[in-house]
């Protein structure tokens, strides 16, 4: 690595000497503004995501022989799927 002399070191970095001290692999960061960097790529985009249902998830122990029964009530009545068969016996009850 090469050895810098102190004057160099200490001197203020300026858009004139931005190039050639990046290149030469000299310390830059006195030039820019880090405690305001705002980053530009990834992240969270505006409109992404999942839309809300207006549901609300939550968990469920049931017995073996209740999915069967819940799974054949979809089956039967052309539910797309077990939340369904859920909330329209749900409904029932």
């Amino acid at each position: 690595m090469k050895k810098t002399s102190s004057r160099n070191s200490l001197a203020k970095t300026s858009a004139a000497s931005l190039e050639p001290r990046f290149t030469s692999g000299r310390d830059i960061l006195d030039y820019f503004d880090v405690a305001r960097a705002m980053v530009t790529h990834g992240g969270a985009r505006q409109g992404s995501g999942r839309k809300p249902t207006g549901k609300l998830q939550k968990t469920v122990k049931l017995s073996p022989q209740a999915i069967h029964r819940f799974q054949a009530y979809a089956d039967r009545e052309n539910l797309p799927n077990f939340s369904a068969a859920l909330e329209a016996a749900s409904r029932v009850v």
